[in-house]
């Protein structure tokens, strides 16, 4: 006959003995030589729910990629609590070939299916998307990230319609963008996370970020990015041994104390990359939400870039529950200011560089890891750097500004521009033929477009001058889309004739461009009838 102690003994043996395993992602099985296809994710995930705490994690398709694979979309949260405050958004893989975010994310979702990050969970519902682009993933081949420190096969770049789906965001012709423009509407998260894997310069950094770098950028928003990010660049040094800092390069430019660089002459210093919209961060933050680039450095080991991509997301999500009520005012007041428009909001554009900072950079090193027999040469990080004092520039400004207007006129708006307002939630609506309303019209005195296509475009840009308000006749198909709604920002950036980055931009005007820009800026409030 046993004990009682001795039956517990026991009976603990085989609870501890039927419990599942925790799932390995795919480079952990392969010591991370490895990185996962779509079906290692997809199996990975599924065993995710048998794990103790599984039923924190609700799992679903949120649309398909041009090829038809899946988006599989992850939500984490308390069962049975109350819905918290914030809500947070992440996607990784956007580019097929960078691969560490897609790891980092299962490896925080095991986490949260064990039991881990409560805390997080209490006051933030998490949304994940693995594997942004599914079909670049799938396309393993030894040459897709040159000199990347492992693993020795990745997916490429673009989607299967061969866009960088980084560039989508403004024209959003891939069915992933559309997507996930669907899913920004749906959640509505406070944060958003793109995650990604960078080269080039080589630094001192494990990873390098960035906040939302359009000047349109609500102001009191992008301050708090600041703060937020500044929190966990501390964190992730003093909790996890990581080293982080603004995204950037390296380089030698001509800088004349306002604008943007023009020449290889001049300013050494440390440059962020750009600040316009069609970049998924930059959008992002003109929805008055906070955006975050991950670049985790393409020179360190892969386990360690997974490490920083994991802990990148889970520091800045620590920080945002610390100031939970601080973002959701902020997000709240940002709209509000615009949906009041009791006081002017301008619209920024002839936009380059902010003036510098002056900052200590880590500038690091790297060993060349000579050709192996498929022709690849890779580098590895060596040490930690040494810091050198530079100007860094990590922001930008407008030249010229202008106020918005009551409202845009949209003339008889083609069937694509329509389908896109919809799409990126633009609240607008049909005007009246017929009905007289003063505007302004830009009158256009000239066109110019690079020679090379780009994201299959041809990219229109417009010069010229506005006129004074005058009377004007609605055509039929018109659209109003009226400026005191919250994504007013993200409108005018669409629809303005000086926007460095809009529908015009992308030729979904051109065909009604000839003199005159097809959109108005209203005066004052068109009468209804």
């Amino acid at each position: 006959m046993l004990h009682l102690p001795s039956c517990l003994a026991l009976l603990a043996t085989v609870v501890v003995a039927q419990a599942p395993a925790p799932p390995q992602t795919r480079p952990e099985a392969t010591g991370y030589t490895e990185t996962s296809q779509l079906a290692d994710v997809e199996r990975f995930v599924d065993a995710l729910v048998g794990l103790p705490h599984g039923n924190r994690l609700a799992v679903e398709v949120a649309g398909k990629s041009h090829e038809g694979r899946p988006l599989l979309l992850v939500r984490a949260s308390l069962p049975d609590a109350p819905k918290p405050p914030l809500r947070a958004l992440v996607i990784a893989n956007i580019h097929g070939g960078e691969v560490d975010g897609k790891e980092a994310v299962q490896e925080l979702l095991r986490e949260i299916a064990l039991g881990e990050h409560t805390a997080v969970l209490q006051h933030c519902e998490l949304w994940c998307v693995p594997v942004y682009n599914p079909d670049g993933n799938e396309q393993l081949g030894p040459k897709n990230r040159p000199g990347q420190n492992g693993p020795p096969r990745t997916g490429q770049r673009p989607n299967g319609q061969k866009f960088d789906l980084n560039r989508d965001f403004v024209k959003a012709e891939a069915p992933e963008t559309r997507t996930l423009l669907a899913l920004f509407a749906r959640v509505d998260p406070h944060l958003f996370f793109d995650l990604h894997t960078t080269n080039g310069s080589y630094h001192g950094y494990h990873l390098t970020y960035a906040p939302s770098l359009s000047p349109n950028v609500d102001r009191e928003l992008a301050e708090l990015s600041r703060t937020l990010l500044d929190a966990t660049t501390a964190a992730m040094l003093q909790q996890d041994r990581l080293q982080t800092f603004d995204y950037g390069n390296f380089e030698t430019r001509d800088w004349d104390g306002g604008g943007a660089p023009r020449s290889r002459d001049g300013v050494r210093g440390w440059y962020s990359y750009d600040h316009r919209p069609r970049y998924g961060v930059n959008y992002f933050g003109l929805r008055n939400r906070i955006g975050i680039l991950s670049e985790s450095y393409s020179y360190c080991d892969f386990a360690t870039r997974i490490a920083a991509s994991k802990q990148l997301v889970l520091r800045t999500l620590e920080a945002a529950v610390a100031r939970r009520d601080a973002i959701a005012a902020t997000c709240r007041r940002a709209d509000e200011r615009l949906v009041r428009g009791d006081v002017p909001v301008y619209f920024g554009f002839d936009t380059g560089f902010a003036p510098p900072e002056t900052l200590p950079v880590l500038v690091g090193e790297v060993e060349t890891i000579e050709p192996t027999g498929d022709g690849t040469r890779n580098f590895a990080r060596l040490g930690d750097g040494r810091p050198e004092v530079m100007p860094v520039f990590r922001s930008f400004q407008a030249r010229q500004q202008r106020a918005l207007p009551v409202a845009w006129l949209v003339l008889a708006a083609p069937p694509a521009v329509v389908d896109l307002l919809r799409r990126h939630g633009i609240v607008h609506q049909v005007a009246p033929a017929g009905q007289r309303v003063r505007a302004s019209s830009f009158q256009v005195d000239k066109k110019r477009k690079p020679q090379r296509p780009f994201q299959g475009h041809q990219e229109l840009f417009l010069t010229g001058t506005w006129t004074a308000p005058t009377e004007f006749e609605v055509p039929a198909g018109s659209l109003l889309v009226s400026s005191r709604q919250p994504l007013a920002r993200l409108a005018a950036q669409l629809l303005e004739a000086e926007s460095e980055d809009s529908l015009s931009v992308w030729n979904f005007f051109e065909a009604q461009t000839t003199n005159v820009y097809p959109v108005l800026r209203l005066a004052e409030p068109a009468e209804r009838r």
